[in-house]
């Protein structure tokens, strides 16, 4: 596999050399298979081998280019990455391209690869049990993804990883549970079935409640690791210091060291995590990755940045280079000290919810957001579940809901999917005051 996405990388290369001052050239092979399930059954299975050639290209008067190629023969569009950037204007997050310090990587699971091949069948539907559940709505993702990274400098480094991941959704009288799960390695699906089990509970507590409604107001809230998982995603994304060099964050620069957020709340980056799909000892500027804390104790310790980003606010990179945006690699949300048992008495009364999606801003510069429910979501008095609730808006500023965090679950779940695209670690996380209002 490596020595056909060398041969593209070094073709591209030695057609830029003399023609660009700066380049990068990442080639990445995924072979994936996809597994759809419905109704208890598997329904459709969905299988990718696909090469993408990723080329960065600058000039020393700030000129610079990202272009995706996926043309059959990437080394024969040079020549017009050439003329584009002959007609763009300098950038002012134009940085001096470094010289490679990160390492090759290989975290490779051989049941994956092994499927992958042929050489080796997985029953991914009678491995994940899904006919035992009922009826069941999902998708089982595994997969294998190498790169090549090459740049103008003449460093070449490399990266193989395995993953596993997806997520399930269980009906049940009339409402659904939902969990997701993520990993490097397939492991027997013990995850997948964990995750699928946590799901088909949370469905059948629903359906033995009551149905009712929530009225508007401000509530403890209690955060399933699914819905705390999205939401530390989004507020790391907002860490990102381009994401603040364009104003679509509610951060501020010269927060890094204060106190910004409730002492219950530690958040790292954790590329080099081999445990989640993220992992990787390079970025995409050839920077060693480390494992980082993004807020530790409440307190804004660092923002993610690339050279260019660094450079513009006079830092230093942390190794968290996308080659135009800095982006986080695997999110890790430090769990705490209450049991599963005990969640819902911590909790109080209030109101639990299991998932969220459609998170949107009103206005970043405020963090002002509000996300909706979906699957179980309860009422909770006394530490009892009284009622299962329709769907809700959870709404406020997103500084307001991270600085009211109590408390964190003991158990930690390895999450991706959709409105978790960063790799998380969550446990759940308990808030006391969110505002709540109708669909």
């Amino acid at each position: 596999m490596m020595s056909e996405l060398e041969s593209i990388a070094e073709g591209v290369a030695r057609r830029l050399q003399n023609r660009v001052e700066e380049y990068v050239v990442i080639v990445e092979r995924s072979r994936r298979e996809m597994l759809k399930f419905s109704g208890g059954e598997a329904t459709v299975h969905q299988s990718w081998d696909t090469i993408e050639v990723s080329v960065y290209t600058a000039r020393r008067d700030g000129k610079i280019l990202l272009t995706e190629l996926s043309t059959p023969a990437p080394a024969a569009s040079v020549e017009e990455i050439v003329r584009l950037l002959d007609r763009i204007e300098p950038s002012p997050l134009y940085a001096p391209l470094p010289s490679a310090s990160g390492a090759d990587y290989r975290v490779v699971d051989p049941v994956i690869v092994s499927h992958l091949e042929g050489s080796q069948t997985l029953d991914l539907g009678h491995d994940l049990e899904i006919e035992s559940v009922g009826d069941i709505a999902g998708m089982a993702l595994l997969g294998v993804e190498a790169r090549v990274f090459r740049n103008s400098h003449g460093d070449t480094l490399h990266g193989e990883k395995t993953f596993f991941q997806g997520y399930a959704r269980v009906f049940q009288g009339g409402v659904s549970g939902q969990w997701s799960w993520a990993s490097t390695e397939y492991g027997g699906a013990k995850k997948a079935r964990r995750a699928i089990q946590a799901a088909r509970e949370l469905a059948g507590e629903c359906a033995s409640l009551p149905r009712g409604k929530v009225e508007p107001g401000e509530y403890r809230l209690l955060m399933s690791p699914m819905v705390a998982g999205s939401l530390v995603d989004t507020l790391v994304q907002m860490t990102n210091a381009a994401s603040i060099i364009f104003g679509s964050s509610f951060i501020r620069p010269e927060s890094v060291g204060e106190k910004v957020f409730s002492e219950g709340l530690t958040v790292r980056d954790e590329p080099r995590n081999a445990e989640l799909p993220g992992y990787a000892l390079h970025d995409d500027e050839g920077v060693a990755t480390r494992d980082k804390y993004v807020i530790r104790r409440g307190v804004l310790e660092t923002l993610l940045h690339n050279t260019k980003t660094a450079r513009l606010m006079g830092h230093e990179t942390t190794g968290n280079a996308g080659l135009i945006m800095p982006r986080p690699f695997n999110i890790v949300v430090e769990p705490g000290d209450i049991s599963s048992g005990e969640l819902l008495e911590a909790l109080g009364t209030g109101v639990y919810a299991t998932n969220i999606w459609y998170t949107r801003f009103q206005n970043y510069a405020e963090g002002a957001f509000s996300t909706v429910t979906r699957d179980a979501a309860f009422l909770v008095k006394n530490g009892r579940p009284v009622e299962c609730l329709q769907r809700f808006r959870i709404t406020g500023r997103m500084g307001d809901l991270f600085s009211s965090i109590e408390a964190a679950g003991k158990e930690a779940w390895d999450l991706e999917w959709w409105e978790i695209p960063v790799p998380t670690r969550a446990p759940h996380l308990l808030a006391s005051r969110a505002g709540i209002s109708s669909v």
